[in-house]
């Protein structure tokens, strides 16, 4: 009996494991026979899943970026941040500095109509006196057949990459367009390329013709 009782317990211990593994095979029987919703149901769970493990994934992923951040010497943050501060710096007209300070341009970013009114009319009682003036406008070439200030010259924004050597760099610089958002990216672009003495109009031609010169039409 002795040498029979555990031949019996391990019997036993088999026939339980089957009858609960059993249902396990039916469910998955029924399973892979079930209706479409219910393998949308199964396919949710599944893309659940997936995106909790992708979310652990990235999750480590930013603390190796963190890691790797850690790993760039202290120098070579500092040299980019001084190179964007220059950049920042050379696109507001202004000149960055190694000590890290900031020396502005003898020439504004940006001037109202009335002001450049006020440099047409009588240059020498402004603050660009004695200087030589550049009038460009930068809208497309039919807005410039509708209406445009004397004197101006015609670059449009479109052709400002290929064309951007054609304005003066030895004169004072004053670029318009419709409404001043075309101009001061111009303006923004050539004091990167090296352009100091440029300054955009505000409101461009169209607060030009409302508070200067209404003559002008508006479009």
């Amino acid at each position: 009996l002795r040498s029979v009782l555990p031949v019996l317990v391990f019997s036993l211990f088999l026939l339980s494991g089957v009858a609960a593994f059993t249902p396990s095979l039916v469910t998955l029987g029924k399973s892979s026979t079930a209706s479409p919703a219910t393998g949308s149901v199964s396919g949710g769970k599944l893309q659940a899943r997936n995106r909790r493990v992708l979310g652990l994934a990235m999750a480590f992923g930013d603390e190796d970026d963190d890691d790797d951040d850690e790993e760039v010497p202290l120098a070579i943050k500092m040299d980019a941040l001084r190179r964007m501060q220059s950049y920042q710096a050379r696109q507001s007209g202004a000149t960055f500095l190694q000590s890290g300070q900031m020396k502005m341009s003898e020439i504004p970013l940006e001037i109202s109509v009335k002001e450049l009114r006020d440099v047409m009319k009588d240059q020498d009682e402004t603050e660009f006196a004695g200087q030589d003036i550049f009038l460009l406008d930068v809208r497309e070439e039919d807005e410039f057949e509708f209406c445009r200030l004397d004197g101006a010259t015609l670059i449009p924004l479109s052709q400002m990459k290929v064309r951007y050597d054609e304005v003066p760099q030895d004169k004072t610089t004053f670029v318009y367009c419709h409404h001043g958002t075309r101009s001061m990216q111009v303006v923004r672009y050539l004091r990167t390329k090296g352009w100091k003495k440029v300054c955009n109009i505000a409101g461009g031609i169209d607060e030009w013709s409302e508070v200067v010169d209404p003559k002008i039409p508006r479009y």
